[in-house]
């Protein structure tokens, strides 16, 4: 079908799914999550041809696609999603103000190439605008075309109209946000994809809200106390390369104290990244070929076993905090990090240099409280999410959720994981004396 008709059988999709009841919302994420269970085995192989990430790790999150289908459509469904907020006898003359919470209409999404499932065309972007009751209209990622189709069929039978999926390249992703009948756009990828929607979006005659999320360095802060406990190393490690470290929320700096401690634990970290395997690919030829380029121009590589065309070898970089510039500060896709060697007290100074991030982690212990204390303003202005002794890979679809950040990690202050996702694609309406035999 011609993207002109997809739009606009979308339009007239979004007249009847804005008259549905959360609880007819629930039953239909319910029967597309039951589907896509159904046609699991077929669609996980798929993608595993199609990306090289392994079975085990895309069984993990069809599992993840399927569950965040059947939350929102029980948060809908359990009216959480439009709280109606009544003032009495507020209006001038003495009427009710209730304010009410609407869909916004057709949803452009954009399928991610490193989830091609939890991000892909039925992922959380999709997920949270059809539980919003917006129809959506979602592009495929062109190195994932079969996976998308295959998604497609599966539950077509169970969200008609609802649900479409196109295909090509940057010219149709550009018509699709041009398109008169779209207002929102959910985007998961590059930055420089989700500011080029961006830019489509507001060059529009109405522009409209894209909800872009572009990845991020998610430092890592290591504090005095964290420097014996031997789990460290190899957990972030682990962060960094799994994956082949195509995750967005992949540790891309790491700061440890200027320090013979802070010395040891920076040579355990690069010794456990450099002995990581090397992959055989990456998700795409172009990801391969830029984290090959940066590994040969990054100063103080550790690590630099040769990989096929399109795979990855494992590397870390080290530096000095005061070395801390350019392209030592920005995302590599693939499994590699930075490492910096900074006094504690320059924490906060260093923090203060980075651009907005997903996710900000701090290792510590008790004696470290002060310190740490001292640079959470830091971090809170600079991170959607801080994490304490953990790692920022693994985000859990749960209410509290934050999964975004100050630009250039996202477009605006959104979350695109958990139930609050949901609000992007919802607009409050106030009714004004409005008699309750007329309320929608």
């Amino acid at each position: 079908m011609p993207l002109d008709d997809t739009t606009a059988a979308a339009a007239t999709a979004a007249r009847e799914l804005a008259t549905w009841s959360g609880e007819r919302r629930r039953d239909a994420l319910h029967a597309a999550a039951d589907a896509l269970e159904k046609a699991g085995d077929q669609i996980v192989d798929t993608a595993v041809a199609e990306t090289g990430l392994t079975r085990p790790r895309l069984e993990g999150e069809l599992a993840r696609t399927t569950g965040q289908l059947r939350l929102l459509g029980d948060f809908v469904a359990a009216g959480r999603d439009r709280p109606v907020v009544r003032s009495a006898a507020a209006a001038p003359g003495g009427g009710d103000i209730v304010a009410v919470r609407v869909p916004v209409g057709p949803v452009a999404v954009f399928a991610a190439s490193n989830f091609p499932l939890a991000f892909g065309v039925l992922g959380g972007d999709t997920a949270s605008a059809l539980a919003a009751g917006c129809p959506v209209v979602a592009k495929a990622h062109p190195a994932q075309p079969e996976t998308a189709r295959l998604i497609e069929a599966a539950v077509a039978p169970v969200l008609g109209g609802f649900f479409a999926v196109v295909h090509g390249g940057a010219d149709v992703s550009i018509a699709l946000v041009r398109a008169p009948e779209i207002r929102a756009v959910g985007f998961t990828g590059s930055a420089a994809g989700g500011r080029a929607l961006m830019d489509a979006a507001a060059a529009r005659p109405d522009p409209i809200p894209v909800y872009a999320e572009m990845g991020a360095l998610n430092p890592v802060f290591v504090f005095p106390s964290a420097l014996d406990d031997a789990r460290w190393p190899a957990t972030v490690a682990a962060a960094v390369t799994g994956s082949a470290g195509q995750l967005c929320t992949k540790p891309g700096l790491v700061v440890v104290p200027d320090s013979a401690a802070g010395d040891a634990f920076a040579d355990r970290l690069a010794a456990e990244v450099a002995a990581t395997p090397v992959f055989d690919r990456m998700l795409t030829p172009g990801m391969a070929a830029a984290h090959a380029a940066w590994r040969d121009r990054a100063p103080g590589v550790e690590g630099t076993a040769s990989a096929p065309e399109a795979g990855a070898a494992p590397f870390a970089v080290r530096v000095t905090a005061a070395e801390l510039d350019g392209e030592l500060l920005e995302e590599h896709f693939g499994p590699t990090v930075v490492i910096a060697r900074s006094g504690v007290d320059g924490y906060g100074e260093l923090a203060g240099r980075l651009e907005g991030s997903l996710t900000a982690t701090v290792l510590a212990g008790e004696g470290d409280d002060d310190a740490v204390r001292a640079l959470l303003p830091a971090l809170v202005d600079r991170a959607g999410r801080v994490i304490y002794n953990g790692v920022p890979t693994g985000v859990a679809v749960v209410d509290a959720m934050q999964h975004g950040g100050p630009w250039p990690a996202a477009s605006g202050a959104f979350t695109s994981v958990g139930t609050a996702a949901v609000e992007r694609f919802l607009r409050t309406v106030a009714l004004q004396n409005l008699p309750e035999r007329l309320a929608p």
